[in-house]
């Protein structure tokens, strides 16, 4: 129900009240409530998965005594979703809804065992009812088993199947699951799991079987030579057995251990980690085919899995989950979430789409926020391979799909719509991957594996800027070999695997980085004998070079700023803050109080008539050659909008009281890019004006930084 309305999209595209689907419905619950309160709509069992996924994210179902009372969907609102083309709704299930205490579940006791028995027999009363609705409505469902703890993410079992004791919880809860739905209900369902979110970390440092499961899975990397381990890790082991599980966090409980860093251990141990997961989730694959030969297997939701590949710098606590191609090898779909609207998912996407196809499997994104139309194009343009998209609407329909008292909700319709026009009126675009035509090399090994003391994987995201998903063509290393002789090949990352950097330095000129080095898995450097001492005259002498200047040019911003906040600079401002910036607790509201802002938060000042000025404070004079700002408009809802300035001058000092002006920026873009380059000055501040806030709209900063000669470890 939509405030008592239904509405509908007719075949112009536009949204429009239909009295008589209104009138149908009503005569579809009259007719309900004199059968007893139900209505066979259509067949008596579920409907063959369809070729395209297409529907709605819901909440869960409910504890078994409530039988599904508090599904937030009506069938008033099956029929509008039906209006819109949906075919499928997706939700989790707790365990605490089939009857089962969630606190026991998860609890592990020193051995590390696990009791099934002890759990009691499940209750399904609450997922029947919805399942029965489910087929009245004839929609596929996507269940996904959550073994956690409802409402406490941070102890999802699943984001950590190389500890054997949260793989075995998973494993048999998800198996637990599909068992009693195949029984029932047949086989024509999808399952999957919910959000890997980044805060789930290592999770074995407690554990008692994650020892003996690492030392297993080594001997088995090293074919169970010692001397080959002794070799990489410059040890002296004994067997495997003496191996000791390599420690990666500071044991201040916050940060890396330094030592980690570039280290072949390092890579070893998350490797391991990664293999170990492809294990279960293999086998988990293969037992859920044999219950179920008809259902479809999603796996893990993926979350931001390209932008999650943080280095040391920009990630206090590492991340664990599987990696991409883990993910690929091991289901039916790559399932993932889009939670902007940014063009940056286009190189996200793009990137899983190529991954499952070197699967032969398929990307479904299972998360797309309805506040946003926009993101619908985006799935959309991202073509194939794709097993559909899923719609996320919250009960209390804050992003405005389904009922409530959205904003959106009729922009969100037709948006959604549209994007089913296009999945069922171009097939072909969404039944297969199309190669791009611009090839960058995507190192996955070492960005999944290695902690780097920094890397550009948040310079790759912005490809897309630029780029149409079909220019870009990713490269991986068991590609290297089989390019055509003369295809030029582009490398953003400068941490790669040893032997793909040994196979570009005999592609010669072919190869464009900015990096005059490559550094190997082992943190070994390999300088590079062909590099250009001038890149970007090079590169804009290229046919794709325009579309790729800026993306290289966030390369070198990244490598050269010495304004980076873990270089021990300052940044202060006299203006008044916004106070809705996300501020560390019970610090006051300024600049070296505020946690790392975002495209979604950044740091805004306040919406009142002062002057917005920033001042970056070098921990030592450098020579500066330039300086960029990211701008974040806002998106007119969540997030406020901000204004964007016509100029901003830039000054430098050597004492911080004297200024002199060395530079304006005035090439302000679209999105809210800046950047300028000027003759090399030495300075240890550099001030920001950005001018008089006349528009009582605070500026909202995403990025700032100075572009000069860095420490003796870095620039490029």
């Amino acid at each position: 129900m939509l405030d008592g309305q239904k509405v509908s999209i007719d075949d112009a595209g536009s949204l429009n009240l239909v009295p008589i689907v209104k009138t149908v419905l009503t005569l579809l619950a009259i007719l309900a409530a004199f059968c007893g309160g139900t209505f066979a709509v259509s067949a008596d069992a579920l409907p063959k998965i369809p070729a395209v996924l297409f529907g709605v994210n819901q909440y869960n179902v409910g504890p078994p005594q409530q039988l599904a009372r508090g599904w937030p969907l009506t069938d008033e609102d099956a029929a509008y979703l039906k209006s819109l083309g949906c075919n499928a709704i997706r939700f989790p299930l707790y365990p605490s809804e089939v009857g089962l205490d969630e606190r026991k579940f998860l609890t592990w006791p020193e051995d590390g065992g696990f009791d099934p028995s002890s759990l009691g027999k499940p209750d399904w009363r609450s997922l029947d009812t919805l399942m029965d609705w489910m087929i009245r409505h004839q929609f596929t469902p996507n269940v996904c088993p959550s073994p956690e703890v409802r409402g406490d993410w941070t102890t999802k079992t699943w984001m950590s199947l190389h500890v054997p004791e949260n793989a075995e919880r998973s494993v048999w809860f998800t198996l637990l699951v599909v068992e009693h739905l195949t029984a029932k209900y047949g086989d024509q369902v999808v399952y999957g799991w919910y959000e890997n979110w980044w805060w789930n970390t290592y999770k074995h440092e407690k554990s008692s079987r994650f020892p003996a499961a690492f030392r297993q899975k080594l001997a088995e990397m090293y074919d169970d030579k010692i001397k080959a381990l002794n070799k990489s890790w410059n040890a002296a082991y004994k067997s495997f057995a003496e191996v000791d599980v390599p420690g990666l966090m500071a044991s201040t409980g916050g940060g890396v251990d330094p030592a980690a860093i570039n280290n072949r251990r390092t890579y070893d141990l998350r490797q391991a980690m990664d293999l170990i997961q492809r294990d279960v989730l293999r086998k988990l694959r293969a037992d859920i085919k044999r219950a179920a030969p008809g259902a479809k297997w999603a796996g893990g939701c993926l979350l931001n899995s390209v932008g999650a590949l943080a280095d040391i710098r920009s990630a206090t606590v590492p991340s664990c989950a599987a990696s991409m191609r883990t993910a690929a090898e091991t289901g039916d779909f790559i399932s993932a979430d889009l939670y902007s609207d940014s063009l940056e998912y286009y190189s996200q996407y793009r990137t899983l789409s190529k991954f499952a196809a070197v699967s032969g499997n398929k990307l479904f994104i299972a998360e797309v926020p309805a506040v946003k139309p926009r993101a619908f194009k985006l799935v959309a343009d991202v073509g194939g391979p794709s097993a559909g998209a899923m719609a996320w609407c919250g009960r209390e329909d804050v992003w405005g799909l389904i009922k409530g008292d959205g904003t959106r909700r009729i922009e969100n319709g037709l948006a959604w719509r549209t994007l089913h026009q296009t999945y069922t009126e171009n097939p072909k675009r969404f039944s297969s991957y199309k190669p791009g035509t611009i090839h960058f090399y995507f190192p996955e090994e070492t960005l999944n594996y290695t902690i780097t003391d920094q890397n550009y994987i948040d310079a790759y995201i912005h490809i897309c800027d630029f780029m149409k998903p079909e220019e870009l063509e990713l490269v991986l290393t068991d590609e290297l070999d089989r390019l055509p002789r003369n295809t030029r090949i582009f490398v953003l990352e400068r941490t790669l695997p040893e032997r793909a950097i040994k196979r570009l330095g005999k592609m010669g000129n072919r190869v464009f980085s900015p990096h005059a080095f490559f550094l190997d898995e082992n943190g070994h450097k390999h300088p590079r004998k062909n590099s250009s001492r001038d890149f970007f005259a090079e590169l804009q002498a290229l046919p794709e070079g325009g579309k790729l200047l800026d993306v290289f040019r966030r390369v070198e911003e990244k490598t050269d700023n010495v304004a980076f906040w873990f270089d021990g600079a300052e940044i202060t401002s006299p203006a008044k803050l916004a106070p809705h910036n996300d501020v560390i607790p019970g610090r006051p509201n300024q600049f070296s109080n505020l946690i790392d802002g975002s495209y979604s938060d950044g740091v805004t000042f306040a919406d009142v008539a002062q002057s917005e000025l920033v001042t970056i404070a070098l921990k030592a004079p450098r020579r500066i050659r330039g300086a960029f700002i990211d701008y974040f408009e806002g998106d007119g809802q969540q997030v406020p909008a901000s204004r964007i300035p016509h100029q901003v001058i830039l000054s430098t000092s050597l004492d911080g009281k004297t200024y002199a002006p060395v530079a304006t920026l005035s090439d302000i873009v679209a999105g809210g890019r800046s950047r300028v380059r000027f003759a090399p000055v030495n300075a240890s501040h550099i001030r920001f004006d950005f001018g008089q806030n006349t528009s009582n709209r605070g500026l909202r900063l995403v990025e700032i930084g100075v572009v000069g000669t860095t420490s003796d470890k870095g620039g490029s």
